[in-house]
């Protein structure tokens, strides 16, 4: 009976019990005899295996289609970040540079108004709150963060004289002079620095020393001029008659022109620059004077005296038409 049952025991596990293994992994295994025969694995532990694969795959295909779903709304939020941008982007600053000069031009000076408003930052800090054009100061370099180095600068160089030359002059061209450079920018014209009111000055300025080629007229001279002969009015800034009569002390001529494309291109390609009162738009919130310098490309190159990008930028007519209140073209006497 002993004998009997350890039999089985064999024929159940195999003769040696070191052997054993789960039946559902064994290939092989050991007879009575101790010889080793073929073991084919039992049917319900294959369909076992087909179903735990089957399984596998269902998981696969779960975590696959977890991953595109992922990816899905991934893509939508960057989509819809890039539209935000783009619409903000035509706010403030893409939409009227791109139409005034294309797409690379309005990138190119959106990320120049990006680095002037950072340093615009740091200029902040240095405005000594007790002075008393501190409030003037941060007015002007929240309108327009291109004066931060000339903020920066205020303290150690407000008292300093101004200068009596522009630098050399190109013949033919019309320098670009800017209201609030340090070398004149800090003096008084009127009620405020030259750096605010001066924009008049400047333009008249421009057009004198490059139609003369004369280093020697500065917005400080033309400024004092303007005063001493009253072409300065006040709260409405430089008067009109600067540009017809007063321009003539300084050796040209001003011609009031019409109000027409052909008119403002026949000049410029005459070589007859052109300042423009400006009404509130793309230059100003209030009133601008601005020169018109030449024409390139079919599109009009603009000496702006408040700002250097707008200054870099060729602009469309049609954009300009609407904004000009009143225009004078320049020759020489």
């Amino acid at each position: 009976m002993r004998k009997e049952s350890f039999d089985r025991k064999n024929e159940k596990y195999g003769a040696d019990r070191r052997f054993r293994t789960h039946p559902a992994d064994r290939t092989k295994r050991r007879n009575v005899d101790g010889r080793y025969e073929e073991q084919k694995p039992k049917k319900r532990n294959a369909d076992r295996g087909r179903v735990n694969e089957s399984r596998r795959i269902k998981k696969l295909r779960k975590r696959k289609k977890a991953r595109f779903l992922r990816k899905a709304v991934a893509a939508v939020f960057c989509v819809a970040a890039v539209i935000a941008a783009v619409l903000f982007l035509k706010e403030r600053f893409l939409d009227e540079n791109y139409r005034a000069g294309g797409l690379g031009q309005a990138v190119n000076g959106f990320l120049k108004e990006g680095k002037e408003m950072y340093k615009a930052k740091e200029a902040y800090q240095s405005i000594d709150k007790t002075d008393e054009n501190a409030d003037t100061l941060k007015d002007l370099l929240g309108k327009n963060p291109e004066t931060w180095e000339f903020v920066k600068n205020y303290s150690k160089m407000k008292d300093a004289s101004p200068a009596d030359t522009i630098g050399e002059v190109a013949a033919g061209e019309i320098p670009l002079l800017l209201q609030w450079d340090e070398r004149w920018g800090y003096s008084v014209y009127g009620d405020n620095m030259i750096a605010v009111n001066g924009c008049g000055p400047t333009a008249v300025a421009m057009v004198v020393s490059g139609l003369l080629c004369d280093p020697s007229v500065t917005p400080y001279k033309v400024a004092k001029f303007a005063e001493e002969q009253g072409y300065y009015a006040g709260e409405s800034g430089t008067s009109w008659t600067l540009m017809s009569e007063g321009v003539q002390s300084f050796g040209i001529w001003g011609e009031e022109l019409g109000l027409s494309r052909s008119e403002v291109f026949s000049a410029l390609e005459s070589g007859c620059p052109i300042i423009c009162s400006m009404r509130p738009g793309d230059f100003t919130t209030t009133g601008h004077f601005i020169v018109l310098t030449k024409v390139e490309n079919g599109k009009i190159k603009v000496n702006d005296p408040n700002s250097r990008i707008r200054s870099g930028q060729l602009w469309d007519y049609e954009r300009l038409e609407p904004q000009i209140q009143n225009l004078w073209a320049f020759s020489r006497m």
